[in-house]
């Protein structure tokens, strides 16, 4: 028998079973006939990770200028925006200055620094913005998954850096139906010249409005405050669905040989070092706790010093477990007394080392 000839609900269940990674290896597995189309078309876009790379050529394509097929399928949607110094490339440069997307440089824009990784970074906000209008309209959409690093080899002034626009990331968090959120951010923010209020130059405000939503939430982020898990309005105890709950606050690299690593710092420009963050974060996190109909897993995560081990806190059971470096934020590791004496601020010259200022 053909197989577009099995009935419809037959044909949509075997190409479920065919999954995302087949057609989007090969696009060209696309097109056999506009009835298989039909069927592999939502099947290759339920599931959709970008690289800025992948991102741009999707924009190139047109896709986004009639984008009902990916907002009506796309259910799970990740980033992977890694750079370093040899990112920018002369082929990078030429195809971003070809970009319609991207503004024009003036003579004068040139003379103050256009240089290849500025383009970079507009190019990868014009796509950021361009598919935030399209998972704003995706009511599958349940996953968003962001992972955005810098090589920890570029100094604080390296001009290569990634540096992503608050408002951008607002939007892209904008999602009706959003369940689960990782986020994974060592990279700086863009101050936005006239935003007004606490939450201009923080995202932290925005992840708490979806703590009411969500059931998973990941966080590793460069600047960090309690905002992120306040809910928004009033929320009694068991009243939310959220499960799940890991807060990293170590910015080590999963790269070999690293010798020193960073924490994360509070967002703005208050003071008290990791240790008080960390105290604050706590705090907030048993409060949240007590909110969450079915707690699951609350975890906040710090390294040590001079060992780098990853010491995860468990905030519902006050026990402190060392992980593993390829232990998930919120599995289990050795469980070890914790010594209060053994956590220590780092100074402005290690946060240095990883994040630049």
């Amino acid at each position: 028998m053909h197989l577009l000839r099995l009935p419809p609900e037959t044909l949509t269940q075997v190409f479920d079973q065919i999954g995302p990674s087949f057609f989007q290896e090969d696009l060209r597995r696309l097109a056999v006939c506009k009835q298989w189309l039909h069927y592999a078309l939502p099947v290759c876009y339920k599931c959709v990770s970008f690289s800025r790379e992948k991102l741009r050529r999707l924009i190139n394509s047109g896709v986004l200028e009639k984008p009902s097929a990916l907002q009506d399928s796309l259910e799970t949607l990740e980033f992977k925006l890694e750079r370093n110094k040899t990112s920018v490339s002369a082929s990078d440069t030429r195809a971003d200055a070809q970009d319609p997307n991207l503004p024009t440089a003036s003579a004068s824009d040139e003379a103050v620094g256009d240089d290849p990784a500025t383009r970079w970074n507009e190019m990868l906000d014009s796509g950021l913005r361009q598919l935030a209008l399209v998972t704003q309209q995706s009511h599958r959409l349940r996953t968003l998954r962001m992972r955005a690093w810098g090589s920890p080899s570029l100094g604080p002034l390296d001009s290569s850096k990634i540096l992503l626009s608050i408002p951008t990331i607002r939007s892209l968090l904008s999602v009706e139906n959003l369940r689960v959120l990782v986020l994974d951010l060592s990279v700086g923010f863009l101050k936005v010249p006239g935003e007004q209020g606490d939450g201009c130059h923080h995202i932290c405000p925005a992840i708490g409005a979806l703590l009411h939503k969500l059931e998973t939430l990941h966080l590793r982020m460069r600047s960090i405050c309690p905002d992120a898990l306040k809910p928004c309005g009033p929320s009694g105890s068991g009243s939310l669905s959220l499960s799940r709950v890991a807060i990293n606050l170590s910015l080590i690299p999963n790269l070999p040989g690293i010798t020193s690593a960073a924490h994360s710092k509070r967002c703005g420009s208050q003071g008290g070092g990791v240790v008080q963050l960390k105290a604050d974060i706590l705090e907030q996190a048993e409060v949240l706790a007590n909110q969450m109909t079915s707690s699951k897993t609350v975890r906040i995560l710090t390294h040590s010093l001079p060992q780098l081990e990853i010491q995860s806190l468990d905030v519902l059971t006050g026990r402190t477990m060392v992980l593993d470096d390829d232990t998930a934020w919120d599995g289990d590791g050795k469980l070890v007394v914790e010594d209060s004496e053994s956590e220590s601020e780092l100074s402005d010259h290690e946060f240095a080392t990883y994040v630049d200022e």
